[in-house]
């Protein structure tokens, strides 16, 4: 806010409230994106957003001081009708953006199960939401833009749950709060996988950018990363080829349970600090693609070991919800210019 403008004070100087914090929402049109729902959320200070309530209110897009923080795939964005859970066709909707969204019965490889195709990282992602809202706020005297939407995966003689998000914006703030509550509508116990697939893109990543990580423990997923372990933490240049490297690590927690790494760029003086609880999230996975047109860096909190068993196999450590129950999960991006 202006200095000594109280809220009521700035009111009196405009006709709209998106004149501080501006949201438009709208339809995408053309090509595989025909009829996605899309919302633009502009902060009024540093920070705009693109979600898609189309696609589990995954964000596409975020740009801080004018520029890009994610990296975006060539697909574009698909609209879910076309997701195909077979292998790893998911990849064919698979925009990366600043978040996609993984699970809720499955993440990980593919694999089949009592004769259904349990494609890669899950059907959530490709999950349109319902009942959106969006509700404008005070935060004190600081406008605040939430918005929500629920998604449901359930089916007959299977699960029954819902994932209900919430993207919380506060006025000139530059940061981004995500609370996910999923539920179990069902009548018996069901395990529920989760995971934040939250990935970095050019200009923000780029040669020299700096990975800020307290790993306690760093454990290369198969061996061409095994090749590189001492290198996990460099960013270099594009190449071509360039086989993924996926890396696990044990994240050290603080007093509060809470853990939290950053991606900064000194050079472009613009950055990502990401911060939640490592009790609930205790399994992370650094997903290094530094190819030419291929260049992201995923840095993924989630509840289960990727590679560890799935829901109903024996040593699934997946949280279980009962009857009725919820499971809430919070994580805060806040978007940086120095550390």
């Amino acid at each position: 806010m202006a200095m000594g403008q109280s809220y009521q004070e700035q009111l009196e100087y405009i006709g709209d409230l998106n004149q501080l914090m501006s949201l438009r929402e709208g339809v995408l049109s053309g090509g595989f994106q025909d009829g996605v729902r899309v919302m633009d959320v502009d902060n009024g200070g540093n920070l705009s957003a693109t979600v898609l309530p189309g696609r589990c209110m995954d964000i596409y897009q975020v740009r801080y001081k004018g520029k890009n923080m994610n990296y975006l795939a060539p697909c574009g964005i698909v609209a879910p009708e076309y997701y195909d859970a077979q292998g790893t066709r998911w990849l064919r909707n698979f925009f990366v953006g600043m978040l996609t969204t993984c699970g809720l019965q499955h993440f990980g490889n593919p694999q089949t199960k009592n004769g259904e195709e349990l494609g890669l990282h899950g059907r959530i992602a490709n999950t349109p939401a319902e009942n959106v809202k969006y509700a404008r706020g005070l935060r004190g005297e600081i406008p605040t833009l939430t918005l929500e939407g629920t998604m449901r995966e359930a089916r007959i003689f299977g699960e029954n749950l819902t994932l209900h998000r919430k993207l919380e914006f506060v006025h000139g703030e530059d940061s981004i709060l995500l609370t996910d509550t999923i539920t179990n509508h069902g009548f018996g116990n069901r395990q529920v996988l989760y995971a934040l697939h939250l990935n970095y893109g050019y200009p923000l990543l780029e040669e020299g950018c700096k990975l800020i990580l307290d790993s306690e423990e760093t454990t290369p997923r198969e061996e061409n990363a095994a090749k590189y372990l001492s290198s996990w933490q460099q960013i270099e240049a594009p190449q071509y080829p360039y086989p993924e490297r996926c890396y696990f690590h044990k994240l050290r927690q603080d007093a509060d349970g809470m853990v939290q790494y950053t991606l900064f760029n000194e050079k472009r003086g613009i950055g990502v600090n990401v911060r939640y609880s490592g009790e609930d999230l205790p399994f992370f996975c650094q997903w290094k693609m530094l190819g030419k047109g291929e260049y992201v860096m995923g840095l993924e909190p989630m509840n289960v070991f990727l590679d560890g068993p799935k829901v109903d196999e024996p040593g699934c450590a997946a949280p279980i919800l009962g009857p009725g129950e919820s499971k809430t999960y919070q994580a805060r991006l806040n978007f940086i210019d120095h550390i």
